[in-house]
């Protein structure tokens, strides 16, 4: 009976464990990916060149927040790129290495303050966001 008991409360934290992970993407999703891309991506149109001349002007502390905000997708682009999410499928598997990959191209763009570069990074970024909602969010 003992056993029994070891057993039940194993599978229990075990699928406490399962359910946590699952919270935590949703968590990181909302806590670290939406704070960050909305600062990305208000950056991106701050520097984008064909915003016109004033792009250009952009101060060093905006860049400073967009190389920050950059770096804060690195966690949840591994998170996103586990074998255990990626086990989605071949779509999720896709736009997971999009994000890591448009993600990283944002940080270098970034501290080169290319505003070209960075602005189609904040672009592409928001469209692989925007399919892979599409496709895994459940819309309420």
């Amino acid at each position: 009976m003992r056993g029994a008991s070891l057993a039940l409360v194993l599978t229990l934290s075990l699928a406490g464990v399962a359910l946590a992970a699952g919270a935590d993407l949703k968590t990181e999703m909302k806590t670290v990916v939406d704070a960050a891309t909305t600062t990305i991506f208000a950056v991106g149109g701050d520097v984008d060149p064909a915003n016109g001349p004033d792009a250009a002007k952009v101060p060093a502390s905006r860049w400073a927040e967009a190389v920050a905000a950059a770096q804060k997708l690195k966690g949840p682009a591994a998170n996103l790129n586990s074998a255990e999410n990626k086990a989605k499928g071949p779509v999720w598997a896709a736009s997971a290495a999009d994000f890591a990959r448009l993600a990283g191209d944002a940080e270098k763009a970034a501290m080169k303050k290319d505003g070209a570069a960075f602005s189609k990074a904040a672009n592409d970024l928001g469209d692989t966001c925007t399919a892979c909602h599409a496709k895994f969010k459940a819309q309420s």
